[in-house]
């Protein structure tokens, strides 16, 4: 009886010790409520147009900052859980106090309005914490699931865009983000593609995030299936001349530049550049037999020489887009005119039609303007060497990544991260949001140490469990499964 006795308490320990193994397996399974907002921001910035256009015009001006509320709570949730990135600490409260006590000072001195102050910090404030926080807790395997999705994405976004652009401009799927409103007119009658997003600027990015991943994927194996790269590739090649953008055109040529950079720096990067191009001209030559795209390109050709008839060269359009307003402004600038500016958010269409004004980009249409006129000549000079140096921290880290450790993602992410960081309009929600992805997904790539493909070992249940008590986890603070970052 008594082994019997001590048999079945063996059993039931036995028993016990199984189903506390399982359980901790699923807990630590379970995805954390701060990856959760991470994949609620995402999907919120690709289809927050879908939801202004089609589903509730009525909401656009409550849904155009839709993603806001959460931001706000990735910052509580990463300080209650103790995930706020501490290396990023001084920089964001130098940030927090500097912008917070300019937003009095314009309320007080200068009549700014609490509107216009609350919307300034949200475009200037807000975005940095959470692309830090992001950056500092997504993982190898988060970098190469959000991969994936984008990619999955993609492929009905472009159908969608070929509808739009065989569609009259009138149609209903090619509705603007308000009511009444029409997307851009392209060449020949037809509507310039603009997918789930507001407007065409959205897919540009969009494209330009995804086209990373993908050559990514055909330089690593197990990142993705190959039918998935082929096709997203397939796709992204499709939609430039339907979406009608010079600047994704030009962005996907950088993106070639930076593979050219990676090839440079050894041979086994060389390699790696093979598995990219050859799949590519593939690719490309597939899709060039689609009727739609033919009849397409000449659109976009033709676009391109009227550009050139009223901007003058490629090379000229370029630098009068980025290096010109710059110079132009500097020189043109007196540090002790306005020394406070007109207002935090003042400039942003939102707030000038709360406040009756008609004046369009009344802080200037570039970011440079916008943040000098909003938060005056000495501010908001300060601010823009913040985003250029932040920029140039990036681009350096993910050159010496490639040269190293031959790993080219957060090369291949230089294209999106200088678009939206440096040249973006941060007031803008949907540019906002692109930056803080590109600018998370980059400082993601440049911890890791492997490649972020599915052949990687992931550790059992209790593995993580006891990595997680030793703060070694893989989705934690980023300590363990990454090197401290050098930015």
């Amino acid at each position: 009886m008594g082994e019997v006795s001590k048999q079945v308490g063996g059993g039931r320990e036995g028993c016990s010790m199984q189903l506390r193994q399982r359980l901790i397996s699923i807990q630590d399974n379970r995805m954390p409520y701060l990856k959760k907002l991470f994949w609620a921001y995402l999907l919120l910035l690709i289809f927050e147009g879908a939801l202004r256009k089609w589903v509730a015009p009525q909401l656009s001006a409550p849904l155009l900052v839709i993603r806001d509320p959460i931001g706000m709570l990735i910052i509580a949730e990463a300080i209650s859980k103790n995930k706020w990135p501490e290396r990023w600490s001084i920089v964001t409260g130098f940030l927090t106090v500097g912008l917070i006590c300019l937003c009095v000072i314009q309320m007080v001195v200068g009549g700014n309005s609490w509107a216009a102050a609350a919307f300034g910090l949200r475009s200037y404030l807000l975005p940095f914490p959470v692309a830090f926080i992001m950056g500092e807790n997504l993982d190898a395997e988060d970098l190469r699931k959000m991969g994936v999705c984008m990619m999955w994405i993609l492929l009905p976004m472009t159908v969608l865009e070929v509808a739009q652009y065989l569609a009259p401009a009138t149609s209903l799927l090619n509705a603007g983000a308000y009511k009444g409103a029409t997307q851009i007119r392209y060449v020949g009658g037809h509507a310039r593609a603009s997918g789930t997003f507001s407007y065409v600027a959205g897919p540009a990015m969009f494209n330009t995030l995804v086209a990373a991943f993908v050559l990514y994927g055909f330089a690593k194996e197990g990142f993705a299936k190959k039918w998935l790269l082929a096709a997203a590739a397939f796709s992204i090649v499709l939609s430039v001349p339907v979406i009608g953008s010079r600047g994704l055109l030009y962005t996907l040529i950088e993106m070639l530049a930076c593979i050219a950079i990676a090839a440079m720096s050894g041979v086994r990067q060389f390699g790696q550049v093979l598995k990219v191009a050859v799949p590519a001209l593939i690719v490309s030559s597939l899709v060039t037999l689609l009727p739609v795209f033919s009849e397409a390109s000449m659109s976009m050709r033709e676009r391109i020489a009227q550009g050139r008839g009223s901007e003058g060269s490629t090379a000229h359009s370029i630098v009068s887009r980025t290096v010109e307003p710059i110079y132009e402004r500097l020189a043109g600038t007196d540090l002790l005119s306005n020394p406070i500016g007109i207002g935090l958010g003042r400039g942003a269409a939102a707030i000038s039609a709360l406040q009756g004004d008609s004046r369009l980009f009344l802080a200037g249409e570039s970011e440079f303007d916008r943040a000098i006129n909003e938060m005056g000549p000495l501010t908001g000079i300060i601010f823009e060497l913040f985003c250029i140096f932040l920029t140039i921290m990036i681009v350096a880290n993910a050159v010496s990544q490639v040269r190293t450790e031959g790993e080219p993602l957060a090369l291949l992410l230089i294209p999106s991260v200088v678009g939206t960081l440096f040249f973006g309009v941060m007031e803008q929600p949907m540019e906002q949001g692109f930056m803080v992805l590109s600018v998370a997904i980059a400082l993601t790539a440049l911890r890791q140490r492997g490649a972020p493909g599915k052949t990687s070992a992931a550790p059992n249940g209790l593995a993580k469990a006891e990595a997680r008590r030793q703060g070694n986890s893989v989705g934690g603070s980023g300590r363990g499964g990454f090197r401290g970052a050098r930015i």
